[in-house]
Order: structure tokens, then C-alpha cells, then sequence
């Protein structure tokens, strides 16, 4: 890392600004897109597939932070000197990290999924992954135990995620145990985080983490696993929608996709102004999941509807 630190201050800013446009990238709405378009238009499995990688791997990846309480390079070494704009997502502790799990299951989750039929994508998203889990090295907010972490454990999250679809395909009825699997686990998680007695260190006078940062740093990945979760459950019992459709239709589906979406963006936007806290935090993980599974499907399913009943 302080190589890396090196080698940024002598190529100064130019450097830091295009590392920086990589590490967004997770962040992007590119990342946002992919699982949604696969899910809406293309095939519903590797949607559901992707979004279950990031979601239950967001909270794994949060346990995992608040189980070990790994605070920051720079915290950790003080002669490691992070970039200040990064630190504005750099919140509570260090490994694993965030932005490497959430790169792993978008555009890992894609490659893994096309791996037999579209082998082609394993090289350019394997090089996105590593483009993320360096640049989070070089801007000095996670080590490389950290982003190494990540995507192991996002890996495995997506082995694991393979074979509860395979066997949820096989028997229908599982998808029932399954959910409930989640639920617990998920309520669970949550509880642990939420109740834990995180540790109390200082640095300077000032607390590193307090605890209440550590939950609310937390709580949002309980909301996207919740999100998916009963998402999932309802588009199945109440929308199940079809991909037999044309390309019109399928154009369709994402402009309405992306309008339903912007309304939970700004929904959420109102909330936060109005205060942020433990609920807010839950439903800023958990709308944009719930949107894309359910409420875009069921706004575009009632569109289609009306257009057939007009055509008869």
C-alpha cells in the first residue's frame, strides 16, 4: 500500500482522478442495470442469480465486517494516508470490502453464469474486478487482505447460490424452505449486528467507530437480503411475468424499469431528508431490491395488460 501511495503523489492528480472514475464503478448505474435488464428482458434466473449473489453477499460481507472489526489502513498504520474524497464511503471498519463484494457479484455473478454459454465475458469482467479491488488498494482505504477477502467470499456465495436455484428448479415446493432459510438468516444477521458490543477504541481523543456508525453502517445489507427476499415472493405469486415477449415490449420494460426506479430513488432522497436513523438505512438497501424484483415487473405487467384488453 505504500508503494502504491508513492506512485500516486508522483503522478499526482491526473492518476487519482481515473482511479477513482474506476471505483465507482460498483457504484455506477451500469452495475444497477445489468441484473435488472437480464432479469426484465433476458433470462429471470441469471437476474435473480446476480441479485442474490449481491445481496446476501452484502450481507455476508457486513457480518463478516462486524464479526472482526478490522479498522482502516490508516488507523492501522498511520503512514498510510488515504485520498480524502474516498473517505467519504469509507465508513466503519475495513475488511472485507464493500465495493470489491458488490464488483464480484455483478460482473463476477455474469461471468459465472455465462461461463459455458458466453466464456468470452470471464476475461473483461475478471479485469473490472481487479481494476476495483486495486484501485480501493491504491486510494488507500482497504489493504489487499481486504478486497482478497471479498472476493472469496463472494464466490463462494455464488457456488452456494448455483446449487439452491439448481435444486430449487428441480422441486418447485423447496423454493418455499428456501425462503424461509432466509428469512431466518436474515433476521438473524441482523439481530447480531444490531445488538453487538462493538469495541470502543481512540485515537486521538475521538472514538475510531462508535457503535451506532457500525449499525447503521450495517443495517442497509439486512434491507437489500429482506428486499430480495420477499421481492422474489411476490413477483412469483403474484406477477410471475414472461419473457416471451417481443423486442418492443422488452424496450418497454426497461424505460418503465428505470422510471419506477428513479421514484424509489427519490423517494428514498425525502427520507433522507427527513431524517436518517436505523429505518432509513433498512429501506435504502432494501427498496432499490424490492423495485427491481417486484414493483418495476408488477407496474410493466399491469401496462402489457392494458395494451392486450385495448387490442381486443
Amino acid at each position: 500500500m505504500l508503494f502504491l501511495q508513492g506512485v500516486r503523489e508522483s503522478f499526482g492528480g491526473w492518476l487519482t482522478t481515473l482511479v477513482e472514475i474506476v471505483t465507482a464503478i460498483p457504484a455506477s448505474p451500469l452495475s444497477a442495470l445489468i441484473p435488472g435488464i437480464l432479469f426484465w428482458c433476458v433470462s429471470k434466473r441469471a437476474g435473480l442469480f446476480l441479485l442474490a449473489a449481491a445481496s446476501f453477499g452484502r450481507l455476508i460481507n457486513s457480518l463478516v465486517k462486524d464479526i472482526f472489526c478490522v479498522y482502516r489502513p490508516w488507523i492501522l498504520d498511520s503512514s498510510v494516508h488515504p485520498v480524502q474524497s474516498a473517505l467519504k464511503v469509507a465508513s466503519s471498519y475495513s475488511f472485507p470490502s464493500g465495493h470489491t463484494q458488490f464488483a464480484t457479484a455483478i460482473y463476477g455473478g455474469l461471468a459465472y453464469f455465462y461461463r459455458k454459454k458466453f466464456p468470452q465475458l470471464i476475461i473483461p469482467c475478471a479485469l473490472i474486478i481487479l481494476a476495483v479491488a486495486f484501485s480501493r488498494n491504491f486510494l488507500g482505504v482497504h489493504t489487499p487482505q481486504d478486497v482478497l477477502a471479498a472476493i472469496l467470499e463472494t464466490v463462494v456465495v455464488m457456488i452456494i447460490a448455483e446449487k439452491i436455484f439448481d435444486a430449487v428448479e428441480r422441486d418447485r415446493r423447496l423454493g418455499v424452505l428456501v425462503f424461509g432459510a432466509g428469512v431466518i438468516f436474515t433476521a438473524a444477521a441482523g439481530f447480531y449486528m444490531l445488538t453487538k458490543n462493538y469495541p470502543v477504541d481512540y485515537l486521538y481523543g475521538k472514538i475510531i467507530v462508535t457503535p451506532e456508525t457500525a449499525r447503521l453502517d450495517s443495517i442497509d445489507s439486512v434491507g437489500v437480503a429482506a428486499g430480495f427476499l420477499i421481492g422474489w415472493a411476490l413477483e412469483n405469486r403474484f406477477v410471475n411475468f414472461s419473457l416471451n415477449v417481443d423486442r418492443a415490449t422488452k424496450i418497454r420494460r426497461v424505460i418503465i424499469g428505470g422510471v419506477t426506479g428513479g421514484a424509489a430513488m427519490a423517494l428514498l432522497l425525502v427520507m433522507k431528508k427527513f431524517g436518517g436513523g436505523v429505518f432509513y438505512e433498512f429501506c435504502k438497501g432494501f427498496l432499490p431490491l424490492f423495485t427491481v424484483i417486484f414493483l418495476a415487473p408488477l407496474a410493466f405487467s399491469c401496462v402489457e395488460r392494458k395494451l392486450r384488453f385495448k387490442r381486443l
